[in-house]
This record gives structure tokens, sequence and C-alpha cells, in this order.
């Protein structure tokens, strides 16, 4: 049974913010808690508390570095790994779910015989997995959330998220154009260039597979080249997206799409060789249960994801929580 009472708490307000109605009371000190306060429920403590008790996220943007945030998230990994992975396995299942939705959706769009039906189909089921596999993922980073804040690991909030699925989906499509509108004009560029040169002039595929290959060699040199100059500005402009679903997940009522790339881009300013450095530590971890016999990939996913959420935590403005709950 749980030490908070999550039922309305008759009228009373919230003893922290006299302004919102009470939900539950503090299992410690028994004063009236707002949704706020229990963090939505995951938290049966408030948070005066928790800070007495060093449950909250004990890291901010000034403090932080790699092995400080890994004192963080290890011990909070051994503590609910076994749950952590649970949730990484549902959220495996539910992406193979909604990958089978698409499947199914280009097969009815094949068997109708229509192009035009084929596509519309295609494009539905596209869409329909994208949305629940990063409403999931949304849930997945949530119940993360909870964990670094002292609370528990519970898979029931996966499914948490389903009522952003209007701001995720207007977010994500902002997103994929930033990204795709300056790849289509590099190509555009590099195409423009090549034929420039008389480099595409060369190649005729007509010709013998070594004439062929020799006319294609100094192409794709060039397309390296300018590859290996623009990564640095792609990496610079790509990294605070790492942000964006970790900021649509933090807030129960996320703010517009505009504002969550504006918060991402604020968190991750100076912050990008940091933000490189947790995903390939993430990667990393995901890498080393697939050598340990493919067993260990869950909860190395499990670890990769708690280490994205705390440095999320790390980075975030402190005035994001008086702004994701009004008072």
């Amino acid at each position: 049974m749980s030490d908070v009472d999550f039922g309305r708490a008759m009228g009373a307000s919230c003893a922290l913010h006299p302004g919102r109605e009470a939900t539950g009371t503090c299992a410690r000190c028994g004063n009236f808690t707002c949704d706020a306060c229990s963090q939505d429920g995951a938290s049966p403590r408030c948070p005066t508390c928790r800070e007495r008790s060093g449950a909250t996220f004990p890291l901010s943007r000034e403090t932080w570095t790699f092995n400080k945030l890994w004192d963080v998230c290890w011990p909070a990994f051994q503590r609910e790994w076994g749950m952590l992975s649970l949730a990484v396995l549902i959220y495996l299942g539910v992406s193979l779910g909604a990958n089978l939705l698409l499947n199914v959706a280009t097969g009815i769009g094949a068997a109708a015989d229509s192009v035009v039906v084929a596509m519309v189909l295609g494009g539905v089921g596209f869409v329909a997995q994208q949305l629940v596999q990063g409403l999931v993922q949304l849930g997945l980073l949530r119940v993360c959330f909870d964990v670094l804040h002292g609370g528990r690991a519970d898979v029931a909030r996966l499914f948490s998220q389903m009522h952003k699925a209007v701001p995720y989906t207007l977010t994500m499509l902002l997103v994929f154009v930033i990204v795709m509108v300056p790849l289509a004009l590099l190509s555009l560029l590099a195409i423009l260039a090549l034929v420039g040169t008389g480099l595409m002039s060369g190649v005729d595929l007509g010709s013998s597979s070594e004439q062929f290959w020799n006319a294609l060699v100094p192409i794709l040199g060039v397309m390296g080249l300018g590859f290996l100059v623009l990564v640095g500005p792609l990496m610079y402009l790509a990294l605070p997206l790492y942000l964006v679903q970790p900021e649509l997940a933090y807030s129960d009522a996320p703010p517009s799409p505009l504002e969550v790339l504006r918060r991402s881009w604020e968190a991750a300013r100076g912050q990008r060789l940091g933000i490189l450095g947790v995903g390939l530590a993430g990667a990393a971890a995901m890498l080393a249960g697939v050598f340990a016999c493919c067993v260990g990939f869950i909860p190395g996913m499990a670890l990769a994801q708690l280490l994205i959420a705390g440095m999320f935590l790390c980075l975030r403005s402190p005035r994001d929580d008086a702004e994701s709950f009004p008072g």
C-alpha cells in the first residue's frame, strides 16, 4: 500500500503552493501536496522532505561533469535496474508492434494495386509508427526522471505521455524541416559544384566498370572532403536536438514547438561536448550489452536512457519548474 494518499484532499490547498488544490499528503511530514510536489504521484514525499533526505537531483549545469553524472546515475540504475529493464523491454515490444502496423499498411496498399492508395496507407502507417514509438519514448524518459528524483520506476508511466501526441507531432515536424532543409540545400550545392567543375561529365554509365569507378573516385573524394568540412557545423546545429525529447517529456503541459527548440538550444549552449560525450557513453553501454551475449542490451539501453535523462536534468534551466507548474 502506498504511503501517500493520491485521492483529492477534500478541497485542501497544497502546503507549498497555496493556489493549487492538494491531491495527497507527504508520507514524512504529513503536509498536503499537489501533483507538482508529488511529481505526478511518483514520489510519496514533498519537495522539502526530498531535499532533506537527499532525494532531489543534486547536479546543475554549473557543477556537473560526466564523472559526477555517472556517480548519480549508476546507484539509481543499480537500485531500479530490473524495472528500468522491463520498461525498455516494453518499449521495444511497442516499437515492434508499431513496425508491424507499418508493414500491414504497406501490404494492404500493395494488395490494392493502386500507387495512390499504397502511398497514402504507407504514409499513414509510417506516421502512426513514429508517433507511437515517440510517445512511448517520452514515457521511458519520464520513468527515468522519476528514478533520478528518488522515486520508483513505474512502468505504467510509459504510457503517461499520450496526451502529448499533437505537440510531439508538431515538434518532430519542425525538427524534420530543420534537419532536412539544410541537407537538401547542401546536396544541391554539391551537385551544382560537381557539374560546374566538370567532374560529372567524366561519369559514363555505358563505360566499363573500371572506367566508371576511375571517373567516380574524384567525385567521391570531393564529397568526402565536403563532409569533413561541414561535419563540425552540422554537429553544432544538431546536438541541441538531442534534448528535444527530454524537454517534451519533462513538462506535463509541454511548451510550443518553437519554445521547445529554444529551450533545447539554451540548455546546449556551451555544453555540446558534454552532450556528445554522454551520447557516446550511452552507445558504449548498449554496445557492451550486445557483446554480453546480447542479453545485456536491454539493461544497457536502460542505463543509456538514464544518462540522457540525468544530463537533461543537469542542463535544463532552473526556471523550468515554475513554468511547468504555474501557480
